[in-house]
C-alpha cells in the first residue's frame, strides 16, 4: 500500500509540474527496475537483498545513465548495452549466490 501511495504521490507531483498526463511514462522499464535490483544484490530468485542494496543499484544505474550521455565519444545507446552485460553478469554470479546461501541445494 506504500509503494501504491508514493507511485501515487509523484503521478500527482508530475502532473501539477507540467500540466499533462501520460499514461505511458514508465512503458518498457522492467529491464531497468530488474537491474537496479540485481546491481543491488537481490537474487532474480527472490527471498534475498535489502533496501539499501536496491538504493545502491539506483545510485548506480543513474550515475552510469548520465554519465554515458556526457562522455562524447561514447554513443548514448550504450547504456543499454550496459544494462545487459550487468544482467548478464548477474544470471551467472545469482546461480553460486543462491546454491552459497542455500548450501548448495
Amino acid at each position: 500500500m506504500f509503494t501504491a501511495f508514493c507511485a501515487t504521490m509523484f503521478a500527482a507531483c508530475q502532473v501539477f509540474d507540467t500540466n499533462t498526463a501520460d499514461a505511458a511514462k514508465g512503458n518498457l522499464l522492467e529491464l531497468f527496475a530488474i537491474a537496479i535490483a540485481v546491481v543491488g544484490g537481490t537474487l532474480m530468485t527472490g527471498g534475498f537483498g535489502s533496501i539499501l542494496g536496491v538504493a545502491f543499484g539506483a545510485i548506480t544505474v543513474g550515475l552510469v545513465a548520465n554519465a554515458v550521455f556526457f562522455i562524447p565519444w561514447i554513443d548514448g545507446s550504450w547504456f543499454r548495452v550496459f544494462v545487459g552485460t550487468i544482467l548478464l553478469a548477474a544470471v551467472f554470479a545469482n546461480e553460486r549466490i543462491r546454491k552459497r546461501i542455500t548450501g548448495g541445494i
